[in-house]
């Protein structure tokens, strides 16, 4: 069986002091450097292209203040480095915490440094070709020892990756292939992250029409897309489709796809449920994995055996 996946690079962003803490005088000024690591980002110079969202607070006596409030980290190639406009200093004994969103959004973020909390609301999952929504945090206690050292930020998923490849295995030749879309998918809700790591997502119950295609990255090329017998064909020149973890039983989410085989007068019209292919088909769609679909036609039906690719632990070759 053919692993899927995508390829993956996550940024991996540190908040760097000085490589020995020796004592100085003055104030310690927190900047940021990257490394290369995993992210819906093939390369370092791609990811430098992207802008990073930064929330955070620090205690100290009992207190809760905010340092950085949805700050934009932007990558300036005169330093090289990561920057920001706001300039922020360490603060000795006090107990940090840190969130980043990847990349840059202009969604509404709202930050509680009482309750430890980011929210995104109202976030719509886009196009097939957008990036992946990415979060991290850390801590960082200087109740004891001012470690200014690197402090890293290590990002997750928050989405699913979905994907579909379509094999034939009918005596008759698949020539065409038309109006691809998955109908009844949730697309839109609020994200929530906590200093602890975890993330959740509630969705508001908005869901994709049939008569909306998800994101406009799932409907084939007008006219249908031709299919080679010769080996397994992916639906979608796009690739993976992330869409927002959700249920795909209790709130059915359906394939909808036409295809003509040679010889026919007209095109076959079928309607999957995804989340009642019985089996061990995954009847939901968790943060951080990816879903492949291998969907065989025979003369008159379709069969489908999925594979699920754990997204965040592994780089997998598509």
């Amino acid at each position: 069986m053919r692993k899927f996946g995508i390829i993956v690079v996550l940024s991996l962003l540190v908040l760097v002091g000085c490589n020995n803490p020796a004592p100085i005088e003055g104030p310690r000024e927190i900047s940021f450097s990257s490394e290369y690591s995993r992210a819906l980002i093939e390369n370092n110079d791609d990811l430098q292209k992207v802008d990073v969202m930064v929330f955070g607070s620090y205690t100290l006596d009992g207190n809760t203040a905010t340092t950085f409030n949805g700050e934009r980290l932007y990558y300036d190639a005169d330093l090289p480095g990561w920057n920001y406009d706001d300039t922020q200093f360490w603060i000795s004994k006090a107990v940090y915490n840190f969130y980043a969103i990847a990349p840059y959004t202009a969604a509404e973020c709202t930050f509680s440094a009482k309750d430890g909390t980011v929210t995104i609301k109202d976030y719509e999952s886009g196009s097939a070709d957008g990036f992946d929504l990415l979060y991290a945090t850390a801590t960082r206690d200087l109740t004891y020892y001012d470690d200014f050292s690197a402090v890293p930020l290590v990002f997750r998923h928050a989405c699913s990756a979905v994907r579909f490849n379509l094999i034939n295995a009918s005596n008759a030749t698949v020539t065409d292939v038309r109006n691809v879309r998955l109908v009844g998918l949730q697309n839109r809700g609020d994200f929530t992250l906590k200093a602890d790591g975890t993330a959740s997502w509630e969705l508001d119950g908005s869901t994709v029409s049939d008569t909306n295609i998800f994101g406009g990255g799932c409907t084939l090329p007008n006219g249908g897309l031709t299919v080679n017998l010769n080996y397994k064909h992916s639906l979608y020149d796009y690739g993976s489709i992330l869409v927002l973890p959700q249920s795909i039983y209790k709130t059915p989410t359906t394939l909808h796809l036409e295809y003509i085989k040679q010889g026919d007068s007209e095109y076959a019209i079928r309607n999957i449920e995804l989340g009642m292919l019985g089996g061990t088909t995954p009847t939901e769609w968790k943060p951080g994995q990816a879903y492949e679909y291998n969907m065989t036609i025979t003369d008159n039906t379709i069969t489908t055996e999925v594979t699920v690719v754990d997204w965040i632990e592994h780089i997998v070759e598509l």
